[in-house]
């Protein structure tokens, strides 16, 4: 279910290249504690300049196909725990499997999502509602920890099973070579202390997914834990190479 809500998800959050090489189980707890700020500070010794961090939360709010009313309600809910009032984009959507409210709040330093969305499977006559909020955090990353916690007491007051993804984005003026591309990622990995699992590439992307003892979640793929994601996406138009660094795996079209 956890990929079906993204590929439902009208903000492009699209695991394309994952569905195609794994079969992904559901989240699982590790054993340690990851602080948010040793991805930071991996990824600033990068040399990339960083454009953005991406913090997305998803989690099952009930078992019911919820009304659009119920979700305006519940939405406001969740909003105002946020203590957001003032919205840029309300948008509702509904058809007779999948209804959706999602309301955005956009500033110079971040943008803000929070998306109730309900679906219905009349195969096996179940339907669920899930609670996303999405953030997305433009320079300044101070503010993520202080925003993972406050994200991760608003699930927990209203006794939702929390399932976080954080996505830091970056550049780089030019083309990497072969070498200089294995070479900061072999860094990337050595910093937060991951061994390399899998790797994917094509003629434009490079994506290498690995473990960290540092990560508490993680996933498990052809019997193997993953946490960290790295990846480097080639922009011919710009002159530019971006580098996409998550945990544990990058949520956001590249």
């Amino acid at each position: 279910m956890y990929w079906r809500i993204y590929m439902k998800r009208n903000y492009s959050i699209f695991l394309a290249v994952l569905l195609i090489l794994y079969s992904v189980s559901l989240f699982e707890r590790g054993n340690t504690k990851f602080e948010e700020e040793t991805l930071v500070t991996t990824f600033n010794n990068s040399q990339f300049q960083p454009i953005q961090i991406n913090l997305n939360t998803w989690g099952t709010l009930n078992n019911s196909f919820s009304t659009l009313e119920e979700m305006r309600e519940l939405s406001k809910h969740f909003t105002d725990d946020l203590k957001i009032s003032n919205f840029d984009h309300v948008e509702e959507k509904e058809s007779e499997s999948l209804r959706e409210f999602t309301v955005i709040r956009a500033s110079k330093n971040a943008k803000t999502t929070v998306k109730l969305q309900s679906i219905k499977d009349e195969l096996s006559d179940t339907a669920n509602t899930y609670l996303v909020i999405d953030i997305i955090i433009y320079d300044k990353y101070k503010g993520l920890a202080y925003l993972k916690e406050k994200l991760d007491k608003i699930y927990k007051a209203n006794d939702i099973k929390a399932n976080t993804n954080i996505t830091i984005m970056g550049h780089m003026k030019g083309k990497l070579t072969e070498k200089e591309r294995d070479k900061i990622c072999k860094s990337i990995m050595k910093n937060i202390d991951a061994r390399v699992e899998e790797v994917y590439e094509t003629e434009k992307i490079y994506s290498v997914y690995g473990y960290t003892k540092l990560i508490d979640e993680y996933i498990t793929s052809n019997q193997k834990k993953i946490n960290v994601n790295c990846a480097f996406r080639y922009n011919e138009y710009e002159n530019k190479t971006y580098l996409y660094l998550a945990t544990p795996l990058i949520t956001v079209e590249y």
